[in-house]
C-alpha cells in the first residue's frame, strides 16, 4: 500500500487544530479561576476591613440618656452622655401631646392656659450639633415655680422629650426619648439625624 506524499498534512493539521483547542480552553479555564480567586479575595479584604471599621466604631459609642429628678422645690431636666465616646448632640426637642414645643415658656403656657406664671430656675440653650463629652452632662433647666412644677407633674404623662445625637466620627447615629408615656428602652439607631435642628428646645427666656 503505498502513501501519497500528501496525505499526512490534513491529519498533521487537524492535529494541530486540536492541541491549539484544548490549549486555549485549559488557558481559558485557568483564567477565570485566577479571577475568581482574585475577587474572593477582594471581597474577604471588604468584608474585613468593614469588620474593623465596625469595631472600631464601636469603642466609640456614645450613649446619651435623659434624667429627670424632682423634689418639691425643683424639676431638673438633664441630658448625659454614659457612652465610650463623645456625642453630637443634632437637636433635642420638647413635645406636649405629640406637638413640638419651641421653648419653656410655651410649654408652661400651654400646661397652664390663662395664667402668666414667671418660669424661674436656671436653664441653657444648648445650639444644635454641641458635643458631650464621655461622662458628661448638660442640666436643660431646672425649674423653682411651686406653680409650674405642679402644672408639670400634673402633665408630665402628656410630655415627651427626644434628642439625637451621632458619635463624632461617620456612623450610625440614635434617638433617645423620655417622658411619662416612653417606657424605658435603648436608643433607637438611625442612618442620620432628621433635620429638626429647627425645633432645638430653647428656654425662651432672653439672656
Amino acid at each position: 500500500m503505498t502513501t501519497e506524499p500528501g496525505d499526512d498534512a490534513p491529519r498533521r493539521s487537524r492535529g494541530t487544530r486540536d492541541t491549539e483547542f484544548k490549549g486555549f480552553r485549559i488557558d481559558l479555564i485557568i483564567a477565570i479561576g485566577a479571577l475568581f480567586v482574585s475577587s474572593m479575595a477582594t471581597a474577604a479584604s471588604v468584608w474585613q476591613s468593614r469588620i474593623v471599621a465596625q469595631q472600631l466604631a464601636s469603642q466609640v459609642w456614645p450613649y446619651v440618656a435623659f434624667q429627670t429628678s424632682y423634689d418639691k422645690k425643683s424639676i431638673t431636666e438633664t441630658i448625659s452622655n454614659e457612652g465610650l465616646g463623645p456625642a453630637r448632640v443634632r437637636w433635642i426637642r420638647l413635645l406636649l401631646d405629640g406637638k413640638v414645643q419651641r421653648t419653656l415658656v410655651d410649654t408652661m403656657r400651654a400646661i397652664q392656659p390663662g395664667t402668666r406664671q414667671k418660669l424661674t430656675g436656671s436653664f441653657s440653650d444648648p445650639s444644635p450639633g454641641y458635643v458631650i463629652r464621655v461622662g458628661g452632662a448638660t442640666q436643660l433647666f431646672r425649674i423653682t415655680n411651686p406653680v409650674l412644677i405642679a402644672a408639670i407633674v400634673k402633665n408630665y404623662q402628656r410630655m415627651q422629650i427626644e434628642a439625637c445625637y451621632c458619635p463624632i466620627i461617620d456612623g450610625s447615629c440614635w434617638i433617645t426619648r423620655a417622658g411619662g408615656s416612653i417606657a424605658s428602652s435603648d436608643p433607637q439607631t438611625v442612618a442620620r439625624c432628621p433635620d429638626y435642628a429647627a425645633d432645638m428646645l430653647s428656654s425662651g427666656i432672653p439672656p
